[in-house]
C-alpha cells in the first residue's frame, strides 16, 4: 500500500488519485471505496475536508498496527 505518500489524514478520493497515478489507469470510485474499506486498515475520523466541496469528505488515517498484523498473516492488498 502507498500510504507513506499521503498526509497523515487523507480522504478516500485523495487515496484513489494516488492509486490512479501509480497504476496509470482510472478506477471506479464506488468499487475502489468498497475494496479499500474492506481491507480494514483505515480509521475514519470525525473531521471532514471541505476544500473540494461544500458537503466535504471524511478524513481517514492509516492503521499501521492492523496493516502489520495482516501482512504477517499473508493478506493480499491488491486493489486492481
Amino acid at each position: 500500500m502507498c500510504f507513506k505518500l499521503l498526509p497523515k489524514q487523507f480522504t478516500i478520493p485523495q487515496l484513489q488519485q494516488l492509486y490512479e497515478a501509480i497504476y496509470q489507469k482510472e478506477l471506479d470510485a464506488r468499487n475502489f471505496r468498497k475494496k479499500v474499506l474492506s481491507h480494514n486498515v483505515l480509521i475514519k475520523l470525525d473531521e471532514k475536508d471541505k476544500s473540494s466541496s461544500r458537503r466535504g469528505a471524511f478524513l481517514y488515517k492509516f492503521d499501521h498496527k492492523t496493516y502489520q498484523k495482516l501482512i504477517k498473516a499473508g493478506y493480499n492488498f491488491d486493489i486492481s
